[in-house]
């Protein structure tokens, strides 16, 4: 028998039983079904000592993997009581290391160096969540499970689920890796929120040109940016909150290792953020944003030169666009100009701009790892059988 099948027969055992009402009942059928009750304890009984025998040699396998192509260390945590004993079994194709850790006191209890195979069964001396760690020194192919024999049935029958948390680490802590990470700063106190007019408005009052000049911090890589327009002039209530929802969303995506998510994932860390924070978007509110890196160029455009007659940068300038949000590389820039240019000859276009600037900084993570608590299992079948005057006849 597997695990798994051990374990739906130890729930079968929990839920098997028989009960009558012998009150009403005439003498053959009072006698069958005490007959039955027993057998079924008899069987109950058996059943336990059997499992309780068996759960103790049958291997509880937690992490197991065949011809695995390994290219950096993971790690296999694993909740053991005192007394329990701790399996690990490696074969590996180039030496390897591997080291079994107490994560609760912070303590190497063994390690296997610059080896190809390891077999071994540990009893361990603390009731504790512990960590096999498997580094492959390298990238090639492994065999590997991490398993345990439990001390009793009910071990047996309620695996730990162990959960693995990503918290916030200094330099120099226990099991601190280090996270290329960013940090991100507003450019400008509020939106900059101006009014475009239309073309044919714009000829007696107003403009339908626009320029906001971003400074671009010292050290920073990048600038993020996020525009709204509108028809209306009444603002929006996310309006001056992009730099705290790109924090918000960095919070939570910045302990999955940012350098590991770009390669695995395909999409940049700043991709990601401005993604999860797009501004509300209005079908009929549209303009162009031209972004100009020579202050003389937009100066030029803003005082009514054709776009044809300046030059701006192609690749970063939106034509057309509706409400957006991008990033534009900043790094030896010391200014970047934003001009918005209403194209419509009849409408008014309202305008909320932000803009927040992101530097690279060096942070630190740690996991910290805990028992998941389980929900309430609930039994697929009950093996039960309930017998009344009416079935008196059944045939036992």
């Amino acid at each position: 028998m597997s695990a798994a099948e051990l374990r739906r027969l130890v729930d079968i055992a929990d839920t098997l039983h028989f009960s009558y009402d012998p009150l009403s009942m005439k003498d053959e059928g009072k006698e069958a079904c005490g007959e039955l009750k027993k057998r079924v304890e008899a069987l109950r009984s058996s059943l336990s000592s059997k499992l309780e025998s068996l759960a103790t040699t049958k291997p509880t396998v937690v992490r197991e993997a065949s011809d695995y192509l390994m290219e950096q260390s993971e790690i296999t945590p694993v909740f053991l009581e005192r007394g329990e004993r701790l399996r690990v079994n490696l074969t590996a194709e180039k030496p390897a290391n591997v080291r079994i850790y107490n994560a609760d006191s912070r303590r190497l209890l063994k390690s296997y160096t610059k080896t190809m195979d390891v077999s071994d069964t540990i009893t361990v001396p603390n009731g504790a969540i512990y960590l096999v760690e498997v580094d492959p020194m390298g990238t090639q192919y492994v065999t590997y499970s991490v398993g345990y024999y439990a001390n009793s049935l009910a071990r047996f029958a309620n695996p730990k689920d162990i959960k693995a948390d990503s918290v916030a680490a200094k330099k120099g802590d226990w099991n601190a890796v280090e996270i290329k990470g960013i940090a991100m700063r507003n450019i400008f106190d509020e939106p900059r929120k101006f009014t475009l007019r239309g073309k044919l408005k714009a000829m007696f009052s107003g403009s339908a040109r626009s320029v906001v000049a971003v400074q671009v911090p010292k050290g920073a890589t990048d600038i993020m940016y996020s525009l709204r327009i509108s028809t209306s002039e009444q603002a929006y209530y996310k309006d001056g909150e992009f730099n705290k929802d790109l924090d918000i969303t960095y919070s939570k995506v910045k302990f999955l290792g940012l350098p590991l998510y770009e390669s695995r994932r395909g999409s940049g860390l700043l991709s990601r953020l401005l993604d999860d924070n797009r501004p509300l978007c209005e079908e009929d509110a549209y303009c162009n944003m031209y972004v100009f890196m020579n202050a003389a160029q937009a100066r030029k455009f803003q005082n009514g030169a054709d776009a044809s007659e300046v030059k701006y940068h192609i690749d970063y300038t939106r034509l057309g666009t509706q409400s957006c949000n991008g990033s534009i590389p900043a790094k030896g820039k010391n200014t970047i100009y934003f001009v918005f240019d209403n194209e419509r000859m009849r409408y008014t276009n309202y305008i909320w701009f932000e803009a927040v600037a992101a530097t690279p900084k060096t942070e630190y993570a740690t996991v910290k790892y805990r028992i998941q608590e389980k929900k309430e299992k609930k039994k697929d079948d009950d093996w039960s059988i309930e017998y009344d005057e009416e079935d008196q006849n059944t045939d036992y």
